[in-house]
């Protein structure tokens, strides 16, 4: 299993608020593959650098809350259209109720 962690300024950051809760996770389930998505919050954070990270962790991507390139291009209606049917498939799952014995439906 893959195990997506979205962090907002914390991990994997030395200085992140939430680092040491989030460390002990990543490192208390390390029989899954992680998937880091992280905001920095400044140039400092990010000169500071990262924790070390466990070998299961095997992507991270960090964007600066601090710092948006003016270059990016506007996605277009496709990828717009594409972006909210995701969120609404991962926000259905993620709001189901389903005990722990009974599989989230596909």
């Amino acid at each position: 299993m893959r195990i997506g962690l979205l962090t907002d300024g914390g991990y994997p950051y030395v200085n992140g608020e939430a680092r040491l809760w989030c460390d002990r996770l990543v490192r208390g389930l390390d029989t899954y593959a992680f998937d880091i998505y992280a905001f920095s919050r400044g140039s400092r954070q990010e000169d500071l650098g990262w924790v070390r990270l466990p070998p299961h962790v095997q992507r991270v991507r960090t964007a600066a809350l601090w710092d948006a390139p003016e270059e990016w291009p506007r996605p277009g209606r496709r990828v717009r259209r594409e972006t909210l049917e995701h969120f609404a498939a991962l926000a259905t799952t993620a709001c189901a109720a389903t005990s722990p014995s009974t599989p989230p439906s596909a």
